[in-house]
């Protein structure tokens, strides 16, 4: 059996392991090729599939994974729990964008602030200067996830952006030099339930703008849309620009020309959303937040194991402080675990891995596999040993912590890293 690995798209780059196997005979079941000749062929094109297969495999000099862990003879093993291996955690914040997110945060609650930033710059043409705007309205669809009272009074109010900015490079360090209006030039106050949709009515004079600007080439990029932000009802949550048609936010116009009604809607969006709130450092935890993107660093000393030693397979560990995490959105269920390839700028490697959890233990996380594998042994060979990064799953959308105790919590809670090893004769 061949194993084989790929990095999935998006802004996680997370591994997946799959199997390949192929189904043979016994040659003694062939009697003539000529009589069966697409025996000959499915050989052949087997052949051919096994050979692309290995070569889409980055060479391993180790010979890691090669060897079940239970035919080696004379392995060994490193507990850093039962060793007692020097080990350290610490939290960073992460400067992330949400330009790619399907889902925009709004709203004030629990120590949060989330606001969004949304633009349609084209228009239909033949608009800009004639007709009567009769009215303009932005519509949003909601999903069930919150923070503070749903069910009390929601005010949302869209003010007027007056300098540029791009959802792709927009961060919470880019607040300060945004411009926008004080004054709001639409507002929605009321209740609504998940799965809902909600209207904000927008100022005609604004929008008028916007159609002037889409007539003329040198304009277009000046039509900067509206920062939606709610000083008063929780935060809630809906879904964005990227998501499926049928809910992605929608610019509706409503304009009179010549006695006759038409509808326009607004073209080429934009939109993102950024949250602030304090990062939480707690005693004894490794604190991962959704959102503001907090993420954790984790590190194990494994001068215990002697180098040049084979690293045949290697599984860290992790524990859920259950009471500490929140469930508010979908709740992180799973940990990627990447190893980082630098000391100061927390860079970490292309590809991830998925953690999972421990069916008898629940609360229990478990990352393995060849990335794992990999990093350990490179390590151990006294390369540069710059420990994991830990990523909590869906951090770009999803206002949620993942709470896992630290390097410094109890021996049985605190991180650990089991390695199965052999040492050359």
């Amino acid at each position: 059996m061949l194993s084989g690995e790929f990095s999935l798209a998006g802004d996680r780059r997370d591994t997946v392991f799959y199997p390949f196997t192929f189904a043979g005979q016994d040659s003694g079941s062939i009697v003539n090729n000529k009589e069966r000749p697409h025996v000959r062929i499915v050989t052949v094109l087997a052949a051919l599939l096994l050979f692309l297969t290995a070569c889409q495999n980055d060479p391993d000099p180790t010979g890691i994974g090669l060897i079940p862990d239970t035919d080696i003879i004379g392995a060994l093993d490193f507990d850093s729990q039962r060793d007692s291996s020097a080990s350290r955690s610490a939290v960073y914040p992460f400067e992330m964008t949400h330009g790619t997110a399907d889902i925009i945060s709004v709203g004030e609650a629990e120590g949060y602030t989330s606001r969004a930033l949304m633009r349609w710059i084209y228009f239909p043409a033949g608009y800009a200067a004639g007709g009567r705007i009769v009215s303009a309205t932005i519509r949003l669809h909601s999903l069930p996830y919150h923070l503070g009272d749903a069910s009390a009074p929601f005010r949302l109010e869209a003010r007027e952006i007056t300098s540029f900015w791009n959802s792709y490079t927009f961060t919470n360090t880019d607040w300060a030099d945004l411009k926008y209006e004080a004054t709001p030039a639409g507002i929605f106050e009321g209740t609504f339930g998940d799965n809902d949709s909600i209207d904000i009515p927008i100022d005609s004079a604004l929008v008028r703008t916007w159609l002037i600007n889409s007539s003329v080439d040198s304009n277009i990029t000046k039509n900067y849309g509206v920062m939606l932000q709610a000083p008063t009802g929780g935060v809630r949550s809906f879904y964005s620009l990227d998501a499926s048609s049928l809910v992605r936010p929608q610019l509706t116009v409503i304009i009179e020309l010549d006695g006759v009604l038409d509808t326009l809607a607004g073209e080429s969006a934009d939109d993102t959303y950024l949250v602030t709130g304090a990062m939480r450092e707690d005693a004894q935890r490794i604190v991962l937040q959704g959102g503001t993107s907090v993420r954790g660093k984790l590190y194990f000393d494994l001068s215990a194991i002697p180098p040049a030693s084979i690293v045949n397979f290697a599984q860290l560990y992790l524990t859920k402080d259950p009471d500490l995490s929140t469930a508010n959105y979908r709740g992180a269920d799973t940990v990627l675990v990447y190893e980082s390839v630098d000391s100061t700028d927390n860079v970490l490697n292309s590809s991830g891995v998925f953690s999972r959890e421990v069916e008898s233990s629940p609360g229990v996380y478990i990352a393995d596999g060849i990335l794992i594998t990999r990093a350990v042994q490179k390590w151990v060979n006294h390369k540069d040993n710059y420990g994991f990064i830990l990523v909590a799953m869906n951090e770009n959308t999803d206002l949620d912590r993942l709470a896992l105790y630290g390097a410094d919590a109890p021996e049985d809670k605190r991180p650990r890293l089991v390695v199965t090893y052999t040492t050359k004769p």
